[in-house]
């Protein structure tokens, strides 16, 4: 089991990095179709970065996201080793926005699953900007 304590607007997401990367090509050896991916997934891109996003549209619990994320791709890891094989770079990324003291704490099962894709994983938070401190100045 997940327990998100106080995270808010968690997803996960399948990343693919490489200068310069050519978004088309990463969807075609993944064989994931860019114009219709499904409720609640978003493909994005940059000039050298791919995301496949199972975003907080997707369900309420990263529990589940992250068994669509593993699903999706577990079957597809011979296809990002060919892509590691030609100079890119991938990883599994949790993101969401956190508050002060809030954990995420993930089960041996998800770990388990996660682990079944062989790449890193990333955890980022973001959180809100800490209140000025007011004697602040006389630290200058």
């Amino acid at each position: 089991m997940v327990v998100i304590d106080t995270w808010e607007s968690v997803n996960i997401s399948l990343v693919v990095m490489k200068e310069p990367l050519d978004a088309q090509m990463v969807c075609g050896v993944l064989r994931v179709d860019a114009t219709s991916p499904g409720a609640g997934v978003f493909i994005n891109s940059g000039s050298n970065w791919w995301a496949y996003t199972y975003s907080e549209e997707f369900s309420d619990g990263l529990e589940s996201k992250v068994a669509a994320l593993v699903d999706q791709f577990k079957p597809r890891v011979g296809a990002l080793e060919s892509l590691l094989g030609t100079g890119h770079v991938a990883q599994v990324a949790i993101a969401g926005s956190a508050r002060t003291g809030s954990q995420l704490l993930l089960s041996p099962g998800v770990t388990g699953r996660l682990a079944s894709l062989m790449m890193p994983v990333s955890v980022t938070s973001l959180t809100d900007a800490p209140e000025e401190d007011p004697l602040g100045w006389l630290d200058c």
